[in-house]
């Protein structure tokens, strides 16, 4: 008799970083030195002129929104730091996740440098989003900021 199969569902983020961890720099400080680098291997047109687009995208991954630019990935992930809405696991110094909005639209940056703090994201689900007591990743917080 053929099994059923299974489906997984992703697992969702543990939740946002409570206290900031001792030895790192203020979220300040840190949001000015984490880079958004990015992936090509999302990509269906390159963020970035330097990445060479495989023909092959995989896919598993996410597709990154072509209309996206740098300057804006760079922004979200440099405020998703200073807000706090980062992993509680911490290495070399960087949090190994930030959450954070573009357009109202939830996306992930994962740590793919430690030594430089450099970053790669992508869109996700809202359900995929951790654990927020605080309220960081609201909707109308993001929203707010962009507005000033």
């Amino acid at each position: 008799m053929k099994q059923k199969q299974r489906y997984r569902r992703k697992a969702k983020g543990g939740g946002l970083v409570g206290d900031w961890p001792q030895g790192c720099l203020a979220p300040a400080e840190l949001a000015a030195t984490v880079r958004y680098a990015g992936s090509a291997e999302h990509k269906a047109r390159p963020i970035d002129p330097s990445f060479t687009v495989s023909p092959d995208l995989r896919s598993d991954a996410s597709k990154c929104p072509p209309d996206i630019v740098r300057d804006e990935a760079q922004a979200v992930l440099s405020a998703a730091v200073e807000r706090r809405c980062v992993s509680s696991a911490f290495e070399g110094g960087f949090p190994r996740y930030a959450w954070g909005r573009l357009d109202g639209a939830p996306f992930v940056a994962r740590l793919i440098n430690r030594q430089k703090g450099e970053y790669k994201g992508w869109p996700i689900e809202e359900f995929e989003l951790p654990t927020d007591r605080e309220g960081r990743l609201a909707v109308a917080e993001w929203e707010e900021a962009d507005d000033v």
